[in-house]
């Protein structure tokens, strides 16, 4: 699927957090939004880290950002997808699968092994099969966490 006229795929700039920021609120996530603008501008300089962006001119309509690093199981380096979202309007489009390439794409390109990705079975794009329709595979695995900040309500 082409991506729609007038829509391109690039690497995300500090300049895009305030869009950005939009469409994590639409993940259902409520960031401080003081702190957001530094953290955005950190992941994207981050060596490690790659942030990718669907415009529309000046407006960001999507993003995928993942982070890679050495693994010693590995024995090389892997990749994880750690967002992914377009807008919710723009969905259906192929927007997402022009990220999602590009992400795997620069993966490749690193020598990584593989590249994860972790979402809820309640996400939309989970229950559409979305990831194994592009070749993932779902693993026996439990994602646990250790919350050193509580979330606010």
């Amino acid at each position: 699927m082409a991506l729609p006229a007038g829509v391109n795929v690039r690497r995300a700039r500090p300049g895009d957090a305030s869009h950005v920021f939009a469409l994590v609120e639409q993940l259902g996530y409520h960031p401080d939004h003081r702190g957001f603008d530094e953290t955005f501008a950190q992941v994207v300089r981050h060596p490690e880290a790659a942030v990718y962006v669907a415009a529309e001119g000046m407006r960001v309509i999507g993003y995928l950002s993942m982070s890679q690093r050495p693994q010693i199981r590995l024995g090389g380096r892997a990749a994880c997808i750690d967002e992914l979202v377009i807008d919710e309007r723009r969905r259906g489009e192929g927007i997402g699968t022009a990220l999602l390439e590009a992400a795997i794409s620069y993966a490749r390109g690193l020598g990584c092994k593989r590249v994860d990705l972790s979402t809820t079975r309640s996400r939309q794009s989970y229950e559409r099969g979305f990831y194994v329709a592009h070749g993932f595979v779902e693993v026996d695995a439990a994602l646990l966490r250790f919350e050193l900040i509580k979330p606010r309500p």
